[in-house]
């Protein structure tokens, strides 16, 4: 029989409709990072449920622009220059291990469990603007990032004028292995492979650890697991209040046009990653973006776009891609990422509840490690349940 915490019982439909009483590992969060560890733990052997409040990828797995990115928005040696040389090689170590193993389990041809996301392998551009000085510390990263053995290219000005239309930008790194994806078919491709049941409308209310359970508070009563995830990126606060310190809630804006004529391959970042975009395969160019120019009314958990950032959005499309530009707008959306001030996810255990890890703030990088996060989540649950220690993500 399901009870809630509270003493007062579920209705019989909420009940019927409920997540097993008890469980081997909860994952908490029906997006690209819960169903990524969900997968992992499935081939450990483990046996993952996935709790969903609402419905998978609803939140910002479902709400980017489906960068498949090696590497941060920030050039490498500034990114170094800020929490030092190791932990930046850290990060693009991880984002280039999440893309390899993305790519052999589920999005190249011959893969472990063939995913159709729509990928499109057709490398990324982190390209500086005309006149910033972007270029040069774009060029000392290519070059610092090259002597660690990443397989980058340097592409000059001229190169990166032809192959974007674009006469504002310069200099760009180019990396061949990246590419673009549809983020919703690939969380429901995950799904679909049936390696874990996906329980949808599950809301989590609370947790708590009770000998050697983790007791999760749902609407329809409680759910006991042996170990448990929150994979719950920028609304982690809401379980974890103390998280709240260092997880903050960011809007990104993007939009999306009418399908034409295709001239832009890759994925492109532009001026800082504050900028990106891409063209699908039917020539829809989707685009987002612009949070600067409203800095301070892009925090908070409201998905609405606003006026001020989509025109600043078509604004940019005119002035930078003026090949992309007239193309009726068809769609625009916003989504609530969760940033923190290093730019690197908080992962960790429950202090109240040791049994259940987190994994939050993937500051707009969720797709670019998702899947590697997912693994360690998995492995390291495997790890502590063997009394071994468990290596850390990032260094």
């Amino acid at each position: 029989m399901y009870w809630s915490v509270s003493g007062i019982p579920p209705s019989y439909w909420l009940a019927r409709s409920s997540p097993p009483r008890e469980v081997d590992v909860a994952v908490v969060g029906g997006g690209f990072v819960g169903l990524s560890a969900a997968y992992w733990l499935a081939k450990l052997g483990r046996e993952p449920v996935v709790l969903e409040a609402e419905h998978v990828a609803n939140k910002a797995s479902g709400r980017n622009t489906g960068f498949l990115l090696t590497g941060t928005s920030q050039p490498f040696v500034r990114l170094a220059d800020r929490v030092g040389h190791d932990r930046a090689l850290a990060f693009w170590r991880v984002s280039r291990d999440n893309r390899e193993l993305l790519r052999a389990e589920l999005l190249d041809a011959g893969a472990v469990h063939p995913v159709d996301a729509d990928f499109l392998a057709e490398g990324s551009w982190i390209a500086s603007l005309k006149g910033t000085g972007g270029s040069e510390v774009l060029q000392a990263s290519a070059e610092a990032l090259r002597e660690e053995g990443f397989d980058v290219e340097w592409r000059d000005a001229a190169a990166v004028r032809e192959a974007s239309g674009s006469d504002l930008l310069e200099g760009a790194l180019f990396q061949a292995r990246d590419g673009g994806l549809d983020p919703v078919r690939l969380c429901r491709g995950l799904v679909r492979l049936g390696l874990f049941p996906v329980f949808g409308g599950v809301r989590i209310r609370g947790l708590e650890q009770r000998d050697d359970r983790v007791h999760l508070v749902t609407g329809a009563g409680e759910v006991l697991a042996r170990r448990a995830i929150l994979a719950l990126n920028a609304y982690i606060p809401a379980l974890l209040p103390k998280l709240s310190l260092d997880v903050r809630p960011v809007r990104g804006q993007a939009l999306a046009t009418a399908p034409g004529e295709r001239v832009l391959s890759g994925v492109w970042y532009v001026n800082d990653g504050y900028d990106y975009l891409r063209q699908l395969a039917d020539g829809t160019v989707i685009l987002g973006g612009r949070r600067h120019v409203a800095a301070s009314e892009e925090v908070g958990y409201l998905e609405s776009p606003t006026g001020k950032v989509q025109g600043a959005l078509e604004e940019l499309l005119a002035g930078t891609f003026p090949r992309l530009a007239e193309r009726p707008v068809t769609h625009r959306w916003a989504g609530t990422m969760g940033f923190t001030d290093d730019g690197f996810p908080c992962i960790g255990a429950v202090d109240h509840a040791p049994g259940a890890l987190y994994a939050a703030g993937f500051s707009g990088h969720g797709m670019s490690l998702g899947f590697a996060t997912g693994k360690h989540l998995a492995e390291r649950i495997v790890a502590e349940e063997r009394g071994e220690d468990a290596e850390e993500l990032f260094s």
